[in-house]
């Protein structure tokens, strides 16, 4: 396996992991204490707050967040690989795939 392939798979397998695991630990939290599954998510700036405190639905939301930003990590990575084998043709195509999925995501919030 090529190196690019195993550090795309490594960054893949981490997320989902530490995804599931930020998810799972929201659930068990939740059953825990008796309020079941959260029903909303908790916006950005308080976050930090929540998961001190430690509500349920802070370690869902987190575990959504890490999940939506593997793929963004993974198509950096891949663009700093480029970059660094000067490989002119994919750093244009991958650098363009990582701003349409940063307009994506900045046009989604409007």
């Amino acid at each position: 396996m090529e190196p690019i392939e195993r550090a795309i798979r490594w960054i893949l397998l981490c997320g989902i992991a530490l995804s599931v695991a930020l998810m799972a630990a929201g659930l068990l939290l939740g059953v825990a204490r008796g309020a079941g599954l959260p029903r909303g998510v908790v916006p950005l700036a308080e976050l930090p707050r929540a998961l001190a405190a430690p509500r349920p639905a802070a370690y869902l939301s987190l575990g959504l967040i890490v999940l939506i930003g593997t793929p963004f990590v993974r198509v950096a990575g891949s663009l700093v690989v480029f970059v660094r084998e000067r490989d002119g043709r994919y750093v244009l195509v991958t650098a363009t795939v990582l701003f349409v999925m940063c307009l994506g995501l900045v046009l989604g919030k409007v």
